[in-house]
């Protein structure tokens, strides 16, 4: 049973790409600013062995955040655990995984998981939080298959864009 004030979403999609380069591509957290467009900066800040910490500013319901987490990788079993070490409110705490499950050699599905509670476990700022977890998680798995359907297909760009003057 789910504490007062908490949720719990998943969300998934399919994607064209072995479960194994997904997989790295959402290992790789400093490459999330060119993949995922919620992320503004990600940085990893300690590493030991399967564990580290990573600090992320992205936007959320068009506001700014910032926060710490702790990320468990276990390639293996194609799986990232994470847990938020200091949140930004209307967030009291968040944690969730991502989790590639092979569908065949050639495509997977991925699977987010949150669970989150609001500061005071107010009703008003929990569904803040579940609407910017909707948002951001549809946003970044569209973005990840996107990306990593263009690199499967050879296309070793994350990013491209062209300029004139």
């Amino acid at each position: 049973m789910q504490p007062t004030g908490s949720r719990e979403d998943r969300h998934t999609i399919v994607v064209q790409a072995p479960a194994a380069r997904v997989y790295e591509l959402i290992a790789d957290v400093e490459q999330w600013p060119q993949l995922f467009p919620p992320t503004i900066h990600a940085e990893r800040i300690e590493h030991s062995g399967n564990q580290e910490r990573i600090r992320i500013w992205a936007t959320a319901n068009g506001d700014v955040k910032g926060w710490t987490s702790r990320r468990t990788l276990d390639p293996a079993a194609r799986r990232i655990d994470f847990r938020q070490e200091v949140s930004a409110p209307p967030v009291a705490a968040m944690g969730g995984s991502w989790i590639l499950e092979p569908l065949d050699e050639h495509s997977c599905r991925v699977v987010l998981l949150h669970d989150y509670r609001a500061v005071d476990d107010d009703p008003e700022k929990l569904e803040w939080i579940s609407q910017a977890v909707d948002r951001n998680s549809t946003a970044e798995l569209a973005a990840l298959k996107t990306g990593v359907e263009t690199l499967a297909s050879g296309d070793d760009r994350l990013l491209s864009f062209e300029d004139s003057v």
